[in-house]
């Protein structure tokens, strides 16, 4: 109940706020997002000059994306929040139980602008959720350790990393590992035996299993191992404090955790909403959130300066993204998990 007492203060003071709003366009949209950094960069890049445009004030409720969704659960027969940013699979399912509305391009144009893999849409063509930025899963690797540069997964079996490969389990990034192992072996989200009988092959190269961006960092600064995929935006921040390595793309694609903004159904001002959401993926306002976040952007027309440019994904690597089922993941990571805590983890050292 603490987490809904935010949302019931006495209505009496939001009417007083909004009428002393000397706007003609006065009114208020509550966002539930991150917080940190993360609302910190909304905050300041997108918030700030959406109410300065518009006279719409925005009121943020900050939390991580599964308790925002429940949170949104808790209020389905009266709703009390207008937009969710969440994660793309957490989004899925409030999708699926009914908790966000559909969007259509006529009411929010900037959604005809994105990437097809940016937006979750329905058999009709409205739009479910619209993607915000991508962190590409892919390799980080001591460049001061390994002498042949790492460029595809299948390198992370060379025999040169010898115990210095560390892995994630799929209870960490959608398992990721375990589906692009499972894909080189030509196997199926319905069927991850493939994947599982690779990694096995890995043999003494595989030395960790570790499941936080904070352990991966800290065994590759260690030189406890020289190879592990890594999401990018903890990579690059591990380098630019000093720690010689690189970020790579690998030559058979990347996946990429997605997060997204999308409409509370029956939300109490859908209008406003809508045009929150047109002005934040705006090429304009996303390209300064993702410069902020080092990030890559998920609209191709945001406008990416040289230094954000270290960060971001380019227009070819943004096409080699894979993009895996994600009912399938959603429904399946229990059961690899399962699968791999029995036969993987007890290969490791760690």
């Amino acid at each position: 109940m603490k987490l809904l007492s935010r949302f019931e203060r006495p209505a009496l003071a939001i009417a007083a706020a909004i009428t002393l709003q000397a706007s003609a366009h006065a009114g208020e949209i509550v966002l539930a997002t991150w917080g940190g950094t993360w609302g910190k960069a909304i905050a300041e890049q997108a918030i700030a000059p959406f109410e300065k445009a518009t006279g719409v004030k925005v009121k943020v409720i900050s939390g991580v994306s599964l308790a925002n969704i429940q949170m949104i659960s808790a209020q389905r027969a009266s709703p009390k929040i207008d937009l969710l940013m969440a994660t793309s699979q957490d989004a899925t399912t409030a999708y699926n139980d009914g908790l966000l509305a559909p969007m259509d391009a006529k009411e929010v144009p900037v959604l005809a602008t994105l990437p097809a893999s940016g937006v979750r849409r329905e058999p009709g063509g409205a739009a479910a959720f619209a993607g915000m930025w991508v962190y590409p899963y892919g390799i980080v690797y001591r460049t001061d350790k390994v002498k042949n540069e790492i460029k595809c997964w299948k390198d992370l079996w060379r025999a040169d990393l010898r115990n210095k490969v560390g892995v994630s389990s799929p209870k960490y990034m959608n398992g990721y590992f375990l589906l692009m192992a499972n894909r080189l072996a030509g196997g199926t989200e319905a069927d991850v035996t493939p994947g599982l009988n690779m990694v096995k092959t890995m043999g003494q190269n595989l030395v960790a299993v570790v499941d936080d961006s904070a352990g991966q960092q800290r065994l590759l600064a260690q030189q406890e191992v020289w190879a592990v995929p890594m999401v990018s935006s903890p990579a690059y921040k591990m380098i630019d404090e000093g720690v010689p390595a690189k970020f790579a793309i690998p030559c058979e694609g990347a996946p990429a955790g997605m997060d997204v903004i999308a409409l509370v159904k029956n939300a109490p001002n859908p209008v406003e909403a809508k045009k929150f959401i047109d002005f934040y993926l705006g090429p304009e306002i996303i390209a300064n959130v993702t410069r902020e976040l080092k990030i890559t952007p998920v609209n191709r027309n945001a406008k990416i300066t040289p230094e954000h440019a270290r960060y971001t994904l380019t227009d070819a690597q943004f096409q080699q993204l894979v993009v895996f089922d994600e009912q399938a993941t959603a429904s399946g990571r229990a059961k690899w998990q399962d699968a791999w805590d029995r036969e993987i983890a007890p290969l490791t050292r760690r």
